[in-house]
């Protein structure tokens, strides 16, 4: 009950927020709710969820939104109790799930990339050791690709979508590049202990990688495959995102034990940190984070307090609190297409 007392009063005030700033969002921003197994569809013109889809047990952690912005896909990952299998299509303008592709037992599908056709996805297969491409326009699995790491986690292609990047949290902690079109071994690299959160710079000449258990981001070379570069991270930072512009956002969350929360950015070029923004003020506190880029704003999902919180990619000026009380929102991506419903 308090909690949708609290959305009926923050959305209002949202949304006089979004015009007093005159703060002009489009499209659909997609949500993977971890806690309530589902998948929300957030209309950014009007701050309303339109769309909650259930998933299931097996809850997603990551959703992907095709380049055409007509179809998400989220993984069935599911607790360590209850792993999942499938992927699962959702069409967005009619807001509905159409379709789920069994990846096979021992698979625990968990981050997906569209590749540029927007027909195709790459997934990872955690307890596979495994990289999967699938057409989802007739729910193949086209081919699954060895990733000589152990459990890999999260996965990025480059500009090109010749190579997969999938980074290994288990054992050292690596980033595999793995070559879509050859039929080549895997390149292994090690990063760094906890290797997960990672992202592709927009030339594709760089990879960061944040390896979670040691405060350290790792920096590949895509032409050599050699880390060339290692930059501290605050304590148990798990994902990244890089901009169109190069910068480099890295929230930190937790790994058993209370740490400040901030959400970290650095000049993609000079690899410096230009900034930071507090998350729960900045008090030590448990929690993860996903983060999204999108047209100069930062949006980061707080799982344990159920939240959307939005920033200034420039400055990380806060511009207020996007979603309150939601079921433990993760992944995020961005569509450009409405629901039909909101459309009309």
């Amino acid at each position: 009950m308090m909690n949708e007392l609290i959305r009926w009063i923050a959305q209002p005030l949202f949304m006089l927020f979004l015009c007093s700033n005159a703060l002009a969002l489009d499209g659909t921003l997609v949500i993977a709710n971890r806690g309530g197994g589902s998948i929300s569809l957030y209309d950014l013109a009007t701050s309303l969820e339109v769309a909650r889809l259930p998933i299931g047990p097996r809850i997603p952690h990551e959703v992907a939104v095709s380049p055409d912005g007509r179809w998400a896909v989220t993984a069935e990952y599911g607790p360590d109790s209850n792993r999942g299998r499938h992927l699962v299509v959702i069409d967005i303008p009619s807001a509905r799930i159409v379709d789920r592709i069994d990846l096979g037992p021992n698979s625990r599908p968990h981050s997906v990339v569209f590749l540029p056709d927007s027909r195709r996805v790459v997934a990872t297969m955690q307890d596979a050791d495994e990289l999967a491409l699938v057409d989802i326009t007739n729910s193949t699995v086209l081919r699954t690709y060895p990733t000589g790491g152990r459990e890999g986690h999260m996965v990025r292609l480059n500009p090109d979508a010749t190579r997969a990047y999938v980074s290994s949290r288990e054992s050292v902690g690596t980033l595999s590049v793995i070559f879509l079109e050859e039929d080549r071994a895997p390149v292994v690299i090690h990063t760094g202990a906890g290797a997960e959160g990672l992202d592709v710079t927009p030339d594709g000449s760089e990879i960061w990688v944040a390896n979670r258990r040691e405060a350290t981001i790792s920096i590949v070379d895509t032409s050599s495959l050699e880390v060339i570069a290692r930059i501290d991270s605050r304590p148990f930072a798990g994902r990244v995102a890089i901009g169109p512009e190069g910068r480099v956002v890295v929230p930190n969350g937790t790994g058993g034990q209370l740490v400040p929360q901030y959400a970290r950015v650095f000049d993609g070029t000079s690899r410096e940190m230009i900034n930071e923004a507090p998350l729960r003020n900045g008090e030590p506190d448990q929690g993860n984070f996903g983060v999204l880029i999108h047209d100069g704003l930062v949006f980061v999902t707080d799982p344990g307090q159920g939240n959307v919180q939005m920033f200034e990619l420039e400055t990380m000026a806060p511009r207020g609190v996007f979603i309150t009380g939601h079921e433990n929102p993760d992944g995020m991506a961005w569509s450009p297409l409405r629901v039909t419903a909101m459309r009309e």
